[in-house]
């Protein structure tokens, strides 16, 4: 009878073979609800994130349930309030940017006809002429970008608006959260438990606390940023101030990418006006390195610059913008599973 069975079993590896391709047959054919659900779980996870500290806070005098409510509720207040008041005035300033571009061209051929006039520039000027193919592919990269980033913001809100579900869910993920960390640490084998959850919470702190610090710091420097070039007349203030916020997210390089669109849209309103833009940037970004970035950060990499650049400099060959963005954060992770990992080798016997 035991021959029999044996038999009949199929080795380890083919069912393993076998499950991997059911699971891919599985996601070909409902890979778009799957992505959707994903979206879903994902942008609940990130609300809980957020709202995790004012959960605590509300949990000291309310039932976990009360405290996940009121702690949600007041992130619909404040998000609606931020929709209300900025995204109508954010579309106008971009179809304001849009119409710029244009004035924005002819300045600048304006200068560099100036420059090649320059016997300085003479040297230079057969590449920076105002007919040449130099300013026809500004113009045509400023034409497509700023219609491609409204794009952009308006599908980001139209599928956030369709995640319906994740509001629900992140009431529950905060509601129940130790309930939900117990059955997914049951997933572990036993004999990798202990490693695996000490690096996993060490993950949580490092990540939790570059996030934290960094969305803080970009933040009060978009805010700042947006809040001078309203001081100084610059129409298209507060795509400006966001683009500077979302820059400043990669250390270094991120402030002089979000600084050039801010000194062209200047051009336009003469030199003076971009001399003293050039001066509010510099001023914010001196405030951000004396002050915000060490308060709000304090160490919370603990990389040496030089090491922060190559970080930066092999995110961006591998993914661009987008690998420059994710380069210091998945690094963060890494550190602080080895580290974790390391710490129990150290206690085991």
């Amino acid at each position: 009878m035991s021959l029999t069975n044996s038999n009949r079993s199929l080795p380890r590896h083919i069912k393993f073979l076998l499950i991997a391709a059911a699971a891919a047959v599985f996601f070909l054919l409902l890979r778009k609800t799957l992505l959707q659900l994903s979206f879903q779980i994902g942008l609940a996870l990130l609300i809980a994130g957020v709202v995790k500290p004012l959960c605590v806070l509300f949990e000291r005098r309310f039932t976990p349930g009360a405290a996940a409510f009121l702690s949600l509720l007041c992130f619909v207040l404040a998000l609606a309030l931020f929709l209300l008041l900025f995204i109508p005035q954010l579309i106008s300033q971009l179809s304001l940017a849009i119409n710029a571009v244009p004035q924005l061209i002819a300045v600048l051929q304006e200068i560099f006809a100036q420059l090649s006039a320059s016997p300085w520039f003479h040297t230079l000027s057969q590449f920076f002429t105002p007919s040449g193919d130099f300013l026809q592919k500004i113009s045509q990269s400023l034409l497509s970008v700023i219609p491609r980033a409204a794009h952009g913001i308006v599908r980001s809100l139209s599928h956030i608006m369709r995640a319906f579900l994740s509001p629900v869910l992140a009431f529950y993920f905060l509601r129940d959260r130790d309930f939900f960390c117990f059955q997914l640490s049951l997933l572990i084998p036993l004999r990798m438990r202990k490693r695996t959850l000490s690096a996993l919470r060490e993950i949580r702190r490092e990540v939790a606390g570059y996030f934290r610090g960094q969305l803080l710091v970009s933040s009060a420097t978009g805010c700042l940023t947006a809040l001078v070039l309203l001081i100084l007349g610059i129409p298209s203030w507060l795509p400006l101030g966001i683009l500077m916020g979302v820059c400043d997210f990669v250390p270094y390089v991120g402030p002089w990418l979000g600084a050039v669109p801010i000194v062209l849209f200047s051009l336009p309103l003469g030199l003076g006006t971009t001399l003293w833009t050039v001066a509010a940037v510099a001023l914010v970004q001196q405030i951000e390195s004396i002050f915000l970035s060490p308060h709000f950060m304090s160490g919370a990499t603990g990389l040496h610059p030089a090491y922060v650049l190559l970080l930066l400099s092999f995110g961006g060959l591998i993914g661009g913008l987008a690998g420059m963005l994710a380069a210091l954060p998945l690094f963060v992770c890494l550190r602080g599973a080895v580290h974790a990992l390391q710490l129990c080798t150290e206690k085991e016997p």
